[in-house]
């Protein structure tokens, strides 16, 4: 009976081992599986620059301030557009609709790892799981809202990317949630055919995934106001208020209200920039920007 025992025994521990090394071998692989796609994608990406984007060796010249015009000078007390570090990357917009019609823009974090093509598609879930190559990948693209009706033509230009545990894509924007990261890069850039928009951070924090978290259009100073208190509801630290030399023509400003007749304000698009958090799935990390200067391309 003994002997029985332990020969039922060395059965179940041979089973048990079996088993084991089976999920090691089957994590091993998703895992090498994981590599294996984001390292086709960053090379992917990485060549997508290479061709397409390289950097000037001189400064862009700072346009004339005034309606209609973005130029000058302050912005917080931590000089958050610096003349002295204009956007200086030359994109080949061409380039890139040859590679992707989708194509709008391209987004660039100066000093960090975060510089990527932007599409467009026609809902917002098509290039979560899709390159810019036209590629299946986990790390998908970083892409404009669909809702959009362009680059910084609406109130709020929503630009979405997967938080990529290598950091790419959006992966590295949760080095915002410290303060000390914001002081350090308080701003970003995104280029277009006419030239690159300076975008000055005004909230780095979390959000509902709801519409009302999500809009693109406002009614009334009022309206982007209560939004912009609605985003900073759950941020992480209060950003000194930014001041901004970006203005536009009444009635391109009614455009980007997204209402319609006469007005005098010149109120700056917004910039939403959104990623996931990881395992919580009830809250969105964002940043919301203000276009803050535009330097006309070359």
């Amino acid at each position: 009976m003994g002997n029985m025992d332990k020969k039922q025994k060395k059965k179940v521990y041979r089973i048990l081992f079996v088993i084991s090394c089976c999920a090691f071998l089957i994590s091993a692989g998703l895992l090498l599986s994981y590599w294996w796609d984001y390292h086709k994608a960053d090379e992917e990406y990485r060549q997508v620059a290479e061709d397409a984007v390289s950097v000037r060796q001189e400064a862009p010249s700072a346009p004339s301030s005034g309606q209609g015009a973005q130029g000058g000078g302050n912005a917080t007390a931590t000089d958050i557009v610096e003349d002295e570090n204009p956007p200086m990357l030359l994109v080949d917009f061409d380039e890139l609709t040859s590679i992707n019609k989708d194509v709008v823009a391209w987004i660039d974090f100066p000093g960090q790892d975060i510089s990527y093509p932007v599409v467009q598609g026609d809902d917002n879930s098509h290039y979560l799981r899709w390159s810019i190559n036209g590629n299946s990948s986990s790390s998908g693209a970083i892409f404009m809202d669909y809702r959009n009706e362009g680059v910084m033509k609406d109130g709020n230009t929503i630009i979405y990317g997967h938080n990529m545990r290598n950091g790419s894509m959006f992966g590295l924007l949760r080095r915002y949630q410290e303060q000390s990261h914001y002081e350090e890069f308080p701003y970003f850039d995104v280029y277009v055919p006419e030239g690159a928009y300076r975008c000055a951070i005004i909230c780095a924090g979390r959000v509902r995934p709801y519409e009302e978290s999500y809009k693109v259009m406002f009614t009334s100073d009022d309206d982007r106001a209560d939004y912009i208190s609605l985003v900073k509801e759950r941020q992480n630290y209060e950003i000194p208020e930014v001041e901004t030399d970006f203005s536009v023509e009444p009635a391109e400003y009614m455009k980007v209200l997204g209402s319609s007749g006469d007005g005098e304000g010149s109120a700056p698009p917004l910039v939403l920039l959104s990623t996931c958090t990881g395992g919580n799935h009830d809250y969105r990390f964002v940043l919301l920007a203000q276009v803050q200067k535009f330097y006309p391309a070359d």
